[in-house]
């Protein structure tokens, strides 16, 4: 597992660290592969694709945001299909553009964030015919090679019969020769237009990566250095790219859901004395006290309180006290002043251990649910609750 070989700081979500392998740039390479960001745009955005556990169609802006080195981070939905109601259309990829100034774009279906992109990072036609070529070739492979592969293999009662993968390649070949011909007639260099790379390329080069990988015979009887030569010659540029290959090679991706955690479940303090407290923020600071029990199942003097600054003020923090019997949990002062919802503490415990996180208290069966307590950097401990188990 590898993460990007980018400009950007910031580590996906979903990579695991590990040393990025060098691609060898042999005599496919172009000094054009190379991509420059430049624009400040990009540079101080983020972007997140939404999308499933695989490669499929949200490969090719994926590969894309790779090539011109964006920070970006590639998530799988925390529940699907419960998710399809927090999407435009109830389908996948979708992508997410977080501007400088932190206002968000969202854009859903392959074929619109693919060319969003591309016009952001200048991978189009310099005019409207090329452009109307470029989406010809760039639809061709994002719909037509798809489908005549769900035709002839996935949806077959076995994916993997030999004639299965024949049938598919014999309907491919024209589609294929057709990319070749626009090829030869752009001086078959390796690239669609000019000396230019453009978003149409990106979808054909992962399907020959996958197809050299999964039918290896099949596919060098349908592109090689001697049969479409030119085909082969694309397939070769991108292949030697630094940046995708940092990302082929280092394994992808590892599946894992966008982040265990569902938000902030409360913020505040822990108290020994919460009728101490309760005088001190009511009195002497002056707060409004909106809430003020005690939790269910616990000790008769414990004590959960929620307090505002005033009531026009939506922000609250939380004053809590577990009381002096309580044992699941740490009841100093101070002990803790933020709780984090997560969908599985046991879950979450488990994943964050790997990661070299301290518990101090480990995955604990409450009245209210289940909870731990982990400690940051700093030796700041927080909590971790879950109601749900």
């Amino acid at each position: 597992m590898t993460k990007r070989d980018s400009p950007s700081n910031s580590q996906d979500v979903d990579m695991s660290p590990s040393d990025l392998k060098k691609a060898k740039v042999d005599a496919w390479a172009y000094p054009q592969d190379e991509y420059t960001l430049t624009s400040e745009l990009i540079k101080n955005s983020k972007f997140e694709i939404l999308y499933m556990a695989t490669r499929a169609r949200a490969e090719t802006p994926r590969l894309l945001l790779e090539y011109i080195g964006a920070n970006y981070v590639s998530v799988t939905p925390v529940e699907w299909p419960k998710g399809k109601a927090d999407t435009p259309f109830g389908r996948l990829p979708v992508l997410s553009h977080i501007k400088p100034d932190g206002s968000i774009f969202t854009v859903p279906e392959v074929s619109a964030l693919t060319r969003y992109l591309a016009r952001l990072a200048g991978l189009t036609g310099d005019t409207l015919e090329e452009d109307a070529l470029v989406d010809a070739v760039f639809s061709c492979a994002e719909q037509n090679v798809l489908d005549v592969l769900m035709t002839e293999i996935w949806t077959k009662p076995d994916p993997t019969a030999k004639e299965c993968a024949e049938a598919a390649f014999k309907k491919i070949v024209p589609l294929f020769d057709g990319l070749e011909r626009y090829l030869e007639k752009n001086g078959s260099n390796g690239y669609l237009l000019h000396e230019k790379t453009t978003y149409a390329e990106f979808p054909w080069y992962d399907w020959m990566n996958f197809f050299y990988a999964d039918y290896p015979e099949l596919m060098k009887a349908l592109v090689s250095e001697t049969v479409r030569p030119a085909c082969y010659k694309l397939y070769k540029r991108f292949e030697a790219n630094p940046r995708l290959q940092a990302y082929i090679d280092g394994g992808r991706w590892k599946h894992r859901p966008a982040t265990p955690f569902r938000g902030l479940y409360s913020a505040g303090f822990i108290s020994q004395d919460w009728k101490r407290s309760l005088e001190f923020y009511t009195k002497t600071l002056g707060f409004e006290c909106v809430l003020n029990v005690q939790p269910k199942g616990c000790p008769e003097d414990s004590r959960y309180m929620e307090f505002k600054v005033d009531g026009l003020d939506k922000t609250k923090f939380t004053v809590y006290s577990h009381g002096k019997s309580a044992k699941h949990c740490d009841t100093s002062s101070g002990a803790c002043g933020i709780s984090l919802a997560v969908r599985s503490v046991q879950e979450t415990h488990d994943h964050l251990v790997t990661k070299g996180v301290e518990f101090k208290v480990p995955p604990t069966k409450t009245p209210w649910g289940y909870m731990a307590q982990l400690c940051d950097p700093d030796g700041n401990k927080l909590m971790i609750d879950s109601a749900d188990e």
